[in-house]
This record gives structure tokens, sequence and C-alpha cells, in this order.
């Protein structure tokens, strides 16, 4: 290990806490403030793998590299996910000298890294294109829907909005001005991932989010959010809370905003057939 902090340290003009097995790398995680990892394959307790999960699972898109002489060919890539990995291999005839170059490139441009997608995202649009949402007509219906939800949650904000390719569209908010937000910055991006209600009690307590100025300037504190899942399983959409304070929702709050969620779907996928049932009349009379 000692080699692989010197070359980053030196190369690459970082920091580096060594630590030399997949235990000492979660409890090293577990404490927060990691930029970046670099991680053999093989491990004494486990593989680089293992380490990749566990800063997935505290913070998504923190860059990883995969400093090994296993080939790729023998290591599980599906695994990677959505975390970014990048393969150096060890038996390179410069490989500490690249490794601090690609660990400065990597983390230097993670932020520019745009956001986490599902596994189905090309699936995705194109059932969120079959709504086009421009010919439906579902502004009404869907203000008095954000209204009530408001209402119901005494929440300062609530909000409908469509997961497109680089940006969430607001169809209806209320309680503030919104019209679209990018993917990289809307907390739908993760939201959206899961398959319960995402709720996060403060968003300055949370590394994902706390970073962003936005949120700062709009005074978020709370956040929570439920998918919009079409007939076929692709989540298009979220039906989110946004509050001024910290917050939490109990198991009966989860369930009635996810209830409000698929409330929201079915306007949508009603309006949709509607339309499209009104186009095949017109096309059978012509």
């Amino acid at each position: 290990m000692g080699a692989i902090t010197d070359a980053i340290e030196s190369e690459a003009g970082l920091a580096a806490d060594g630590v030399s097995s997949v235990d000492e790398a979660r409890a090293r995680i577990a404490d927060g403030d990691v930029a970046g990892v670099v991680t053999g394959y093989d491990l004494p307790d486990g593989t680089g793998m293992e380490v990749v999960d566990a800063i997935r699972q505290e913070a998504p898109q923190t860059p990883c590299i995969l400093f090994t002489d296993v080939p790729p060919t023998e290591i599980d890539t599906a695994s990677f996910g959505d975390v970014i990995v990048e393969y150096l291999s060890r038996d390179h005839p410069d490989a500490h000298d690249r490794l601090g170059f690609i660990a400065e490139d990597v983390l230097n441009h993670a932020a520019q890294v745009g956001f986490l997608a599902p596994d189905d995202e090309p699936e995705r649009l194109s059932a969120l294109a079959e709504y086009d949402v421009d010919t439906l007509p579902i502004e009404d219906s869907f203000d008095r829907l954000t209204d009530l939800i408001a209402s119901h949650f005494d929440a300062g904000v609530a909000f409908i909005g469509l997961i497109e390719s680089e940006e969430e569209q607001i169809l209806s908010c209320h309680g503030a001005d919104l019209d679209s937000v990018t993917r990289e910055e809307t907390m739908c991006t993760h939201s959206m991932l899961q398959e319960d209600v995402m709720v996060v009690q403060d968003v300055r307590e949370d590394k994902r989010f706390s970073e962003i100025g936005a949120y700062e300037a709009m005074g978020i504190r709370s956040y929570a959010g439920a998918n919009m899942t079409t007939p076929d399983g692709h989540v298009i959409g979220q039906v989110c809370l946004i509050d001024f304070e910290p917050r939490d929702y109990d198991a009966t709050e989860r369930g009635e905003l996810q209830d409000f969620a698929e409330t929201a779907m079915e306007i949508l996928e009603l309006r949709r057939e509607v339309r499209d049932a009104a186009a095949e009349s017109t096309e059978v009379l012509a």
C-alpha cells in the first residue's frame, strides 16, 4: 500500500490514507470525507469490488480506481454499477506514475460526471416519450394535486416532475417557482433509483447534497420523493415534498406520498389513453 499512497501523493499531490483490507476500507469510508478510492482486486479479506460497493452505499458518485494485475476479463465488471471506476493494470511499465496521473485526472473531473442513471435508462426515456406531456391537458389536475399534497403534509413545497434525459421538467409546483432542474442538481436523480420513498431528513447533513449551493440558496432542509412508475415498470417521474426545516416522514406518511405518486401516474396514463383513442378514431374516420 505504501507504493500506492506514495504515487498518489507525489505524482498527484493528493493526501492519501493507506488501508490493507476490506474491513479497514469500510471503516475509513464510514468516517466520511473520502474524495476517491484506489483499490487492488485481491485483498486479504475479500475483493476490491467490495470496497467499491461500500463507497457506493455512502457516496454513490465517488470515483474509484481499480489498480490490479488481474485482467478485466476475470473481474465482474457488472458489479461496477453506477460508480465511476477506472481500471489500471499493475503490469504496465510506468504503472505507479500513471496511477498518480489518473488519480488526479479522475478526481479533478469527478464533478463533471453528470448523474446516476437507472439500468433501464434508454427504455425509460422511450416510455416517457410516449406520454408527450405537452399534448396532454394535465396542468389543472396536477395543480390541484400538488395543492392537496402540500396541504395534507403541511409542507412548504410539493411538486410533480418528469425526469428527462438531462433535466427534470416540473409539471406542477405548490409553494415555489420551479420550472426545470438539471439532473445533476435534483435529488430526484437519486430518489428515482430507490424502490421505496426516499427521505432526506436534513440536506445539510447529507454529503450527497450538502455542497449544492442551490439548495442552500433556497433554504431547503428536507426532502421526500416517491416514484411515478409506468404500467411497464419504468420510473418516469417523482412526486416530492420539500420543507425548510429538518423533517422525517414515518411509514404511514411515506405510504401516503407513494399513493399520491400513483395517483399522478394514473392521471397521466388516463390522459394518454384518451389522447391515443381520439387519434385512432380520427384515423378510422379518415
